[in-house]
């Protein structure tokens, strides 16, 4: 993982959560959650990725912490409805969220966080495939980005790193709270 020394403070978007309940990027608060953009007809990427975090999540139960949250965030909110990312977020882990909501919210967050995402329509008007970025973000309690975990990924890695990164963030914030 790469930690972030000054977090990224997340724009506040309206999407829409896996529940068609209403979501907002302010209630990441209070938490620690691993955030991750892709789209449910992804081949190859987002299904590893998702698998990846579920392992991680399962590597951390034996530690005395509360989890962290995985967040899916569909950048392809024309095919990607909730029953759709509810199913596809089932095969993975009953717990993980999935998000979406219109381009320009999404336009937001990803050029926010620096996730490239390109529209590759076919020759079937119907038929496109979404690029994107396989970063995996970690977002901390205050709703920020605080670390950044890139390809390749294994589950063991990712979930000694995120010790690690979680044990950084609250001494950083012991330190901070004793100089005030």
């Amino acid at each position: 993982a790469t930690y972030l020394p000054t977090p990224l403070e997340l724009p506040g978007v309206r999407l829409t959560d896996q529940n068609s309940q209403p979501f907002v990027t302010s209630e990441l608060e209070d938490r620690f959650t691993f955030v991750f953009f892709g789209f449910t007809h992804c081949p190859d990427i987002c299904p590893l990725t998702l698998q990846v975090l579920a392992d991680t999540i399962d590597n951390l139960r034996e530690h005395q912490i509360e989890q962290p949250d995985v967040l899916f965030v569909s950048v392809d909110p024309a095919r990607d409805t909730p029953e759709r990312m509810q199913r596809y977020l089932g095969n993975f882990s009953s717990e993980f969220a999935g998000v979406t909501g219109p381009d320009n919210a999404l336009a937001t967050l990803t050029s926010t966080l620096g996730v490239v995402v390109e529209r590759h329509q076919h020759s079937d008007e119907k038929a496109y495939n979404v690029t994107h970025s396989p970063t995996v973000f970690l977002v901390g309690p205050e709703a920020e980005l605080i670390a950044v975990f890139s390809s390749p990924r294994e589950a063991q890695t990712i979930a000694s790193d995120f010790l690690l990164v979680r044990q950084r963030y609250f001494s950083e914030r012991r330190e901070s709270a004793a100089t005030s």
